[in-house]
């Protein structure tokens, strides 16, 4: 499910006329809808995640798809029109939950109200959807990392908060793992970006090969070349990240942990095995991906 950015509006205002959710329960509900209707590469809200908490896990992902499609889904509404919506949703983050009744803020306010979940961790997301409006080519290394700190890793932070395993030394591991899956994120999706007139690939490494950054197939020996040094970069951040699922006390998480990181591999193989192909063709799982999903999970 879409919404247009009228809809938008209305769920990213504390008092919303054609979205009203009167209970914690309504809003809850609507926040699993959401989450079960978009298609992810990637699990959303495993049965592994314990039910008491797998609302909250619902929450956060529809604040999230939420505030993408903001950013993202609604190219034709202006820039600025755009980022003030994002803040105003920003804004009605410091609403009082008793004066709210949208139902994806009822239900974040309630998430942070009853969790470690803090405010300010969805606050750093919007900071990645406001980049995202006015999107800069990043030009090395470090500022890809530096956008996955806002994107990306707040989400790995809150899971951990809701398991009550946010240690410094678990948030160092999830914040690899958050930024591989960020950039499996990015070189999966190359064709669908270079519609939106965004390139992730640094522009250290396009001059590196020799690339042209509105024609990356021009020469397909130094794509692939580039390429590989994206997807090793990638792969390594996985590697030294998955000591996460031995650091975690909780035995679902470890499983949830395992199968998250599982699925951005094998996506990050599939990517690999289009080869150049990637930049005009976007790679997708298939039922059999599940069965090598969960036997390369289990050997994690």
């Amino acid at each position: 499910m879409k919404y247009n950015f009228n809809q938008l509006e209305e769920l990213s205002k504390p008092q919303s006329e054609k979205y009203n959710s009167n209970t914690d329960e309504e809003a809850f509900q609507f926040c699993e809808n959401l989450a079960k209707s978009h298609y992810e590469n990637f699990p959303v809200g495993s049965l592994l995640i314990p039910k008491q908490l797998r609302k909250h896990f619902y929450t956060i992902y529809s604040f999230s798809r939420v505030a993408d499609d903001i950013a993202d889904e609604n190219l034709n509404i202006s820039i600025q029109k755009r980022y003030n919506l994002l803040n105003l949703l920003e804004s009605s983050l410091d609403s009082n939950s008793n004066d709210v009744n949208s139902p994806i803020l009822k239900a974040v306010l309630n998430t942070c109200d009853n969790t470690a979940i803090e405010i300010k961790d969805l606050k750093r997301l919007i900071v990645a959807f406001k980049m995202d409006i006015n999107f800069e080519h990043p030009k090395n290394w470090n500022d890809l990392y530096n956008y996955c700190s806002y994107s990306a890793n707040p989400i790995g932070e809150m899971l951990l908060k809701l398991f009550n395993e946010n240690t410094n030394e678990k948030i160092i591991q999830s914040d690899k793992i958050c930024t591989a899956l960020q950039f499996v994120n990015f070189w999966q999706d190359i064709s669908r970006d270079k519609a939106k007139s965004r390139c992730y690939i640094p522009l250290e490494l396009i001059e590196k090969y020799g690339l042209e950054a509105d024609n990356l197939g021009a020469d397909t020996k130094k794509l692939q070349n580039c390429l590989d040094e994206l997807y090793d970069e990638t792969a390594k951040l996985f590697e030294n990240g998955k000591k996460l699922v031995y650091l975690v006390k909780d035995k679902r998480l470890k499983m949830e942990l395992r199968l998250i990181i599982s699925s951005g591999i094998r996506i990050l193989d599939k990517c690999k095995s289009m080869k150049t192909e990637i930049v005009s063709t976007r790679p997708n799982l298939v039922k059999s991906d599940a069965f090598i999903i969960f036997k390369n999970a289990i050997k994690l």
